[in-house]
């Protein structure tokens, strides 16, 4: 299974395998105190956003399912993926960790069943699914090498789109994902040097209106939530935000996550829970402290599931 990789990179990189299984803590680790960005001794809060679209639905029952993923736990995941795909939910991402659990769990039928719905709803990545050892029992089957050959001829989810974005998105999470654990000091630099690159195109771009489609200011704010500053973090919740309302289903998502890296960049509280940061002499990530205030009614019109659903740590290898 592979997540996209946005939210917990950016302080350690210990978290470049996101899609590593993960377990919550049963101790309570000591957090790394989050690095604050140039500026943030005088920031002043964002302007309050409203949720710019109606989070999908069983978007919560999703999110709760990754977890689970995450902990090796399939079946409960499984169990959860179906009632989010019953509810309406067509993410095509949701859709292809379902066939993950059902595929850990050796279903082999089921497993196919839920990669062709995650197909119809946009999944693409036939290259990765060749390799995903979630996927290892289906190798041999004819339907599988059928199913990639549909899958490749199949049309772009988001027809339109800015073909030089996708590939800097692309680069962007293929560069988290091969990313060493511990990586050395070139090897970082290297690493951030071509994230500035990215980052000063796609401002390129913006500038210029070159972002049409809802894919386009997605993959935009996936780059500026990579950035280094508040006004990039401000950028990517804007881009986020517009890709809610241009329909692209993880819109919504992309302006919470780059609203809370604010936060925490800027000292201050995160508001629905996906900023993780390292613990001390530990692999683990912990959950960056959570603002009070902000209620769970209120997470949950941004598609965010109840505190107590929320992972307090995960643990990469």
């Amino acid at each position: 299974m592979r997540l996209l990789i946005a939210s917990a990179l950016c302080l350690s990189l210990a978290s470049a395998c996101a899609h590593a299984p993960a377990q919550e803590s049963s101790s309570a680790p000591t957090p790394v105190a989050p690095p604050l960005a140039p500026g943030a001794e005088t920031a002043s809060e964002l302007p309050f956003m409203e949720p710019p679209a109606t989070p999908m639905p069983g978007r919560s029952q999703v999110r709760i399912a990754d977890a689970l993923l995450h902990q090796n736990k399939p079946e409960e995941a499984l169990v959860l993926y179906t009632q989010a795909w019953s509810a309406g939910n067509r993410d095509g991402d949701a859709a292809y960790a379902a066939a993950c659990a059902a595929g850990r769990l050796e279903r082999k039928a089921e497993t196919l069943a839920w990669l062709s719905k995650a197909a119809e709803a946009g999944y693409r990545d036939v290259e990765w699914m060749k390799k995903d050892d979630d996927l290892a029992s289906l190798r041999a089957e004819p339907e599988f090498t059928a199913l990639l050959e549909r899958i490749a001829k199949m049309p772009e989810p988001f027809p339109g789109s800015n073909a030089e974005l996708q590939r800097l998105y692309a680069e962007d999470q293929q560069a988290r994902t091969h990313l060493v654990m511990k990586p050395t000091k070139e090897q970082l630099a290297e690493f951030m040097a071509k994230d500035r690159e990215r980052l000063t195109r796609v401002k390129e771009m913006v500038a210029h209106g070159d972002l049409k489609t809802g894919a386009d200011f997605f993959s935009a704010g996936i780059i500026f939530q990579h950035g280094g500053t508040l006004e990039d973090y401000a950028m990517a919740r804007d881009m986020g935000a517009e890709a809610a309302r241009r329909g692209h289903p993880k819109g919504l998502w992309m302006a919470a996550a780059a609203w809370d890296r604010w936060l925490m960049r800027a000292g201050k509280p995160q508001r629905f829970g996906t900023q993780y940061v390292p613990a001390q002499g530990t692999p683990q990530m912990v959950l960056y402290t959570m603002d009070p205030r902000v209620t769970d009614e209120e997470r949950a019109r941004w598609g965010f599931s109840p505190l107590k659903d929320i992972p307090q740590a995960r643990t990469f290898p």
